[in-house]
């Protein structure tokens, strides 16, 4: 688990490039997918996998592992649990997950709580407090993700991001070319999981995608934007 907190502002900042493992891939494992998108330039890592038990424990703990000797923070999609065994630096979860006060409760008061959050009537239903950062989409169509939300679209994100007093994360659908028009609605970040997991080259495209995010971001003080170390 972190040993400090993460202020609002360094938060928004590591978002910025934010992966997703993909448990159906073809081809890399969920470990191989994380070292391409680290060297590539990813700076948050989210290790996803619905039907995780036991036995994914080492897995967890390898991407947990190269995520810490990369200054990169590590948390896991839904499984509070899990997060607590791996002692990840966080959690991120859906609509009907584990109530976020409760992930609160349970990992501790440093740890990083994300939830997704799709329309205005779900934010009006969620308890922001317990929360650091908020996923939403989908942007655009994907279909890596079967239980996919309907499409929000740039307008529906702008819309999430003046609404959701939280650093907002774009997921659903990003490409190296789409990942501007999110940034450009007022997105701390993207996520990405197929256009690195299923790409031709997964090293290549996660450097692609950090370049555009560059391109697109705001200069910061203290010169360009590289992954915090932790």
């Amino acid at each position: 688990m972190n040993e400090k907190p993460i202020n609002r502002s360094e938060l928004a900042r590591l978002l910025r490039f934010y992966f997703i493992t993909d448990q159906d891939a073809p081809v890399l494992s969920a470990l191989e997918q994380v070292r391409a998108a680290i060297e590539g330039g990813a700076t948050f890592i989210q290790y996803r996998n619905k039907s995780a038990t036991d036995e994914h424990l080492p897995e967890a703990r390898a991407i947990r592992d190269l995520c810490r000797r990369n200054g990169v923070p590590f948390v896991v999609n839904d499984n509070v649990r899990l997060a607590e065994a791996v002692k990840a630096d966080g959690v991120h979860l859906g609509q009907d997950d584990t109530p976020p006060a409760e992930a609160r409760r349970i990992l501790g008061p440093r740890t990083i709580i994300g939830i997704s959050i799709s329309t205005p009537e779900e934010m009006a239903r969620t308890d922001l407090a317990p929360c650091d950062y908020a996923g939403s989409g989908p942007v655009f169509a994907t279909g890596t993700k079967a239980d996919a939300k309907p499409v929000r679209g740039l307008e529906g994100l702008k819309e999430m991001v003046q609404l959701i007093p939280l650093p907002v994360v774009a997921i659903g659908g990003i490409t190296v070319e789409r990942a501007g028009d999110c940034l450009s609605r007022g997105a701390a970040g993207v996520a990405v999981i197929s256009a690195v997991s299923r790409a031709a080259d997964p090293l290549q495209a996660a450097r692609q995608i950090a370049e555009a995010i560059t391109f697109h971001s705001k200069p910061a003080a203290g010169g360009r934007h590289s992954p915090a170390s932790r």
